[in-house]
């Protein structure tokens, strides 16, 4: 099922527009709508300041509103602009809960979203706006690292833990990539827990080879079945690690340009849950992520 509405967060910054781009290229593909998100910031009450003072932080915050306001009135003009149906929604309020708003108002398919950093401590400051959307969104949130082009991705890479949520994200990559793209696909797979101590006993006494040669041979075995359910067109690599630590590896090594991953909940306790893997490789990868959520709407096919 094609993508019909694309959510965009734009807070005006070079990320965000970055962002911007590879919504538009998605919407191109599918002709989808395209809705601007902007979180205004609440304008919390100052203490003890005279009338003439708050008047001037009054005529500020209106220029700044004003200013936001042409901003992105002029990025509305240039979707249309494409032949692309657009709107804009700006409210006051944290932009996690913003987005996520606006996608269940308008049943959007996609939240799109740009981060302020790439490597090193401005990847781990990363996680207030980006996995908080993550654990709030009732779609998939594509999170946007890398250049602005204005396009469909071309390398992905898909994580799979064999499971229904890695399932969806597999049927959920021809709606941001562009047409005939073969995908690759990654699993990261450990040994049981207490394994490592089995070279404290010896082999003599306790095996530990026998049972990563069993852990291997189910891994490769569910790897067959994935690969024989879809016809073909993909290889499974098996990596063994840490599945975040295996996962943005492998994507660093093969230079894709995007991790897609499943989230296991969508609501409640489960939520928490989500951060040991997606928000984890959100907060490392290099590239852009996407986190697929499952089923877009009620009576939606193909999530």
């Amino acid at each position: 099922m094609p993508i019909t509405t694309i959510i965009a967060g734009s807070d005006l910054s070079q990320p965000s527009d970055q962002a911007l781009e590879r919504a538009i290229g998605i919407a191109l593909l599918h002709r989808a709508k395209i809705v601007l998100v902007h979180a205004q910031a609440s304008e919390a009450p100052v203490a003890e300041v005279d009338s003439a003072l708050l008047s001037q932080l009054g005529e500020v915050s209106a220029a700044i509103r004003a200013e936001e306001a042409a901003r992105l009135a002029g990025k509305l003009a240039e979707i249309q602009g494409l032949g692309l149906r657009a709107a804009v929604i700006s409210r006051i309020g944290p932009p996690d809960e913003v987005l996520a708003t606006a996608a269940h108002d308008e049943q959007a398919d996609l939240i799109v979203i740009g981060t302020h950093g790439h490597s090193g401590v401005a990847r781990f400051l990363l996680g207030s706006v980006a996995n908080t959307t993550i654990r709030h969104a009732p779609c998939d949130v594509l999170v946007v690292r890398g250049a602005a082009l204005r396009a469909a991705f071309e390398r992905p890479l898909i994580a799979t833990d064999f499971s229904p949520a890695a399932a969806k994200a597999l049927d959920h990559v021809p709606h941001v990539v562009a047409p005939g793209t073969r995908p690759d696909v990654v699993h990261a797979w450990q040994l049981p827990a207490g394994s490592w101590g089995a070279t404290l006993l010896g082999q003599a006494r306790f095996p530990w080879s026998t049972v990563r040669d069993a852990v291997l041979a189910s891994a490769q075995a569910q790897a067959d079945k994935l690969v024989a359910e879809h016809g073909g067109g993909f290889h499974v690599e098996l990596v063994q690690g840490p599945p975040a630590q295996a996962i943005t590896d492998a994507a660093e090594r093969g230079r894709h340009d995007l991790i897609v991953v499943g989230a296991h909940g969508n609501r409640g306790f489960r939520r928490l849950l989500l951060g040991s893997v997606a928000e984890s490789t959100v907060r490392h990868a290099h590239c852009s992520v996407l986190v697929v959520h499952g089923p877009r709407r009620p009576g939606s096919q193909g999530g």
